[in-house]
């Protein structure tokens, strides 16, 4: 029979692992702006996720730890409402518009999370949300020791998105190339999502190298292995454009040849 104990863990486990999907989509929720109550429904949730310190059976590190995330995330929201094109992108965000005392609270639940001897998920989200709120512009983020939290990461949790998020700092550090390789290495499992995923991934990264042939092999790969006609036509669209950067291409060099 299960101790009282174990059976509490799993409990908060299931509790921390719902406010951590909560928060999320009221965080997408406040930079898309749906409604004024669901743009500052992530207020609540980070509130709520607070009042679990309160209890000590509930007051954990990985507690702290998610709370750490959620502020450093939150901490983000004026610079994202106020980019035009009001997408999370960290490169094209005014760091002037950063919450500092949100970043410095987030910072304080870091160090409280510190106190056990187990990593979770949310202390590595909160240390990669951390590497960026100390960096001081985009160009000086310390993407090796993001790389190092996101092996971590992968130890703990294979989840394919998680590797493809780590594909993406790969490309920002070491370039796309290195990012081509590293997703290679990624097991599609025999599953068609995932083939589908790593295949449009290293569409994009050649698209990044102007290696337009290449991404409309892949390309092709994803429309071939897609069921439904929105996806087979969001594709096309990416067919598309690769093959008219070719043609470009191909009269751009016809034109240096005169």
């Amino acid at each position: 029979m299960p101790k009282k104990s174990d059976r509490y863990n799993h409990t908060l486990s299931e509790v921390l692992k719902s406010k951590y999907d909560r928060f999320n989509l009221c965080f997408e929720a406040a930079y898309k702006g749906r409604n004024y109550q669901e743009r500052d429904e992530y207020r609540e949730v980070i509130k709520s996720t607070k009042e679990l310190t309160n209890n000590p059976d509930s007051s954990k590190p990985e507690t702290c730890a998610l709370i750490a995330y959620m502020l450093l995330m939150a901490s983000r929201l004026r610079a994202i409402i106020n980019n035009v094109a009001r997408v999370p992108n960290l490169q094209n965000q005014n760091r002037m518009l950063w919450d500092k005392q949100m970043i410095r609270e987030g910072l304080e639940y870091i160090n409280k999370s510190a106190a056990g001897s187990v990593v979770s998920e949310y202390h590595l989200r909160a240390g990669i949300c951390a590497c960026h709120a100390l960096a001081k512009d985009y160009e000086s983020t310390d993407w090796k020791k993001i790389i190092s939290l996101y092996d971590q990461y992968l130890e703990i949790d294979e989840n394919l998105d998680i590797a493809l998020e780590r594909i993406q700092v790969i490309s920002e550090f070491e370039g796309p190339e290195a990012a081509i390789g590293a997703l290679l290495e990624i097991d599609d499992k025999s599953d068609i999502s995932r083939t589908k995923a790593i295949y449009f991934s290293l569409a994009e990264l050649h698209i990044k190298l102007s290696e337009f042939e290449y991404a409309t092999d892949y390309l092709t790969k994803c429309y071939e292995l897609s069921e439904y006609e929105k996806d087979k036509s969001a594709y096309l669209n990416k067919i598309e454009f690769c093959r008219q950067q070719i043609e470009l291409s191909k009269k751009y060099d016809q034109a240096l040849s005169f």
